[in-house]
């Protein structure tokens, strides 16, 4: 450990007092208006993810899109991600999301479909009726990995249903399908709308399954949706409307995966065949008191016996050290090696340098850090391309990608100065939100922008921005991971806030019961400069990293300043602190 290293220990041990970090409590979200007398009680609240189910794969990318005044184009809103991007061929499936995190939003009750925009290389969610798309419309959106359970039906006849042929489904009366309307498959340059109430059901006298107008109503011959077929598993299974659903405009979905998980992300398709009963409504999802529902979006009350396919995806994600060794690193980046980041581009990652893992050794990274894909891995690179140290080490987090987990990018309609400013149902007027922050070069393994800047967040106007704390110009296309993280079980979420009690030199001691005495917990930080929205107002302007220092079983983590005493970490700095206790028993490694 270097000499300067160990003198700050020395000081540590005649602290006579640190003071202790408390959990910043998250406000409360309002209740939507058209439920209020249902007490629905919706919170901000971000919970644990149940990891103890297993899963086989992954069966796609998820996230959660939300209309905003930047990317609305009168009746459509447009997705901008790296994988349907300049891609006409992408097939898209979407749920309306009343209250993405269980956070309220706008009820958006119109029949809602996907189509390309072929002169700006975007796909769309649009209103099937044409009607303009509203600020802050929310829809679940899943881009399913490519195989023989994707693909797109055409109505070839002028009929009130589209008979689906595929192997997968044909003779398989419990398939579980989910259809999303698509205007122009391909790219085409035209298409129709399938502005109606729209369900699948399995023909016993064909032994096929069909998507139909539950009007009745002729569907226009060349109107496509596009279908999905998840293998049967965890998360993939039939909801019925039962007591839960009679007298009431939604029916409560009760399964291990969704109770209690307002940042899950639910997709869902009616079906008539289980219950048997028609629902001629727009539907959609939403949370409260503790459960997803699904419900009329105008209100009207779901007849008992009404059935769905439901998709919901079995969590992933793990905490690890990764340190850098001469036969994963090369120049300014160390590549890391797992099976929830390997062959997966979309991977959302978070990391802090990590100065002594287990207690021994130390080895500074005075260096602003990022991450980047390449090829088939990812890789944590100095972003000034300094070489990594050989024994450098990082804490890694890669969590379940559901609400509370998304990639911000910076333009020029959402930057200013030295800041990129986040539009995000989470975040927006939430000044005690808590969130981690990592640089990601290149997201989805498309293009490149390196900011190389000490970063942190601070919020202003009712939003949270990312910003570089040497006030240095913000620039467009710089990419970064965001999360939301979650107290619970082995899991401590906080804000830490350096003071003459718990700081000296270059290191602010963090004292929380899940870290103290643990040299192996995992520690990930991220500046904020105005928590709570009170303005402590400091910036910690270098790059930062965790230490434990102290004996094992006795000693604390520290955040640490990396360049060393020449730099002391100011009063008054404050820092958005996870700390993960024993990733063994907490963030169990899933293997694909």
């Amino acid at each position: 450990m270097p000499t300067r290293f160990i003198r700050l220990i020395a000081v540590l041990t005649v602290v006579a007092s640190i003071i202790g970090n408390s959990g910043v409590g998250l406000a409360e979200g309002g209740t939507p208006t058209r439920v209020r007398a249902q007490n629905l009680a919706l919170q901000r609240t971000f919970e644990p993810q149940p990891l103890s189910i297993s899963a086989a794969g992954s069966l796609g990318v998820q996230f959660i899109h939300v209309a905003t005044a930047a990317n609305i184009d009168a009746h459509t809103t447009l997705i901008d991600n790296p994988l349907t991007n300049s891609n006409p061929g992408a097939i898209i499936l979407v749920t309306p999301n009343w209250t993405p995190g269980g956070v309220s939003g706008t009820t958006h009750n119109h029949y809602v479909g996907v189509f390309y925009n072929i002169n700006l290389g975007q796909w769309g969610i649009y209103n099937e009726d044409g009607l303009a798309m509203e600020v802050g419309d929310a829809f679940n959106v899943i881009i399913p990995n490519a195989g023989s359970g994707l693909f797109v039906e055409t109505a070839s006849t002028n009929s009130n249903s589209i008979t689906i042929d595929n192997p997968l489904t044909n003779g398989n009366p419990g398939a579980n399908i989910l259809v999303t309307p698509i205007w122009n498959p391909g790219g085409g340059v035209s298409g129709n709308n399938a502005n109606f109430p729209f369900s699948v059901e399995y023909n016993t006298i064909f032994n096929k399954w069909t998507i139909f107008d539950q009007s009745g109503a002729t569907i226009p011959n060349g109107t496509s949706f596009n279908v999905f077929v998840p293998a049967a598993g965890a998360g993939v299974f039939v909801h019925t409307s039962a007591a839960n659903g009679t007298g009431s405009f939604y029916t409560l979905i009760d399964n291990p995966l969704t109770n209690g998980k307002p940042n899950a992300i639910v997709f869902v398709t009616p079906n008539l065949n289980p219950g048997g009963l028609l629902d001629e409504h727009t539907i959609g999802v939403f949370y409260g008191n503790g459960y997803w529902k699904i419900y009329n979006r105008d209100a009207v009350n779901m007849p008992l016996n009404t059935s769905f396919n439901v998709l919901v995806l079995v969590p992933l994600a793990d905490t690890f050290i990764h340190k850098a060794t001469t036969g994963n690193s090369l120049s300014d980046f160390t590549k890391l090696d797992h099976a929830l980041t390997n062959g997966y581009p979309n991977t959302i990652i978070f990391t802090t340098p990590n100065l002594n893992p287990g207690g021994g050794g130390g080895t500074y990274n005075n260096h602003n850090i990022g991450v980047t894909y390449n090829g088939s891995q990812w890789r944590i690179f100095n972003q000034n391309g300094a070489s990594i140290p050989v024994n450098g080490a990082f804490n890694v987090l890669v969590p379940n990608p559901d609400a509370s987990v998304f990639v911000h990018t910076a333009t020029a309609a959402n930057t200013s100065s030295n800041n990129t400013t986040i539009d995000y149902p989470l975040t927006n007027g939430n000044p005690n939100a808590i969130l981690l922050v990592t640089q990601n070069y290149n997201p989805g393994n498309v293009g490149g922008s390196s900011d190389d800047h000490p970063i942190g967040v601070m919020y202003s106007g009712g939003q949270w921005r990312i910003y570089n704390q040497d006030g240095a110009a913000m620039p467009p296309g710089a990419a970064f991971n965001v999360s939301l993280p979650t107290a619970g079980p082995g899991v401590a979420v906080f804000v830490h806030t350096a003071t003459g009690a718990n700081s000296g030199a270059n290191f602010t001691v963090i004292d929380n019961a899940l870290a103290n005495g643990n040299p192996y917990a995992i520690i990930l930080v991220t500046p904020n400069f105005d928590p709570g929205n009170i303005c402590g107002c400091v910036n910690a302007n270098f790059p930062i990293g965790v230490a434990y220092v102290g004996d094992v079983g006795l000693g604390k983590w520290a955040i640490i300043n990396q360049n060393g005493t020449s730099s002391s970490i100011p009063l008054s700095a404050a820092f958005n602190v996870t700390i993960f206790a024993n990733r063994k028993q907490y963030l169990p490694v899933v293997r694909k």
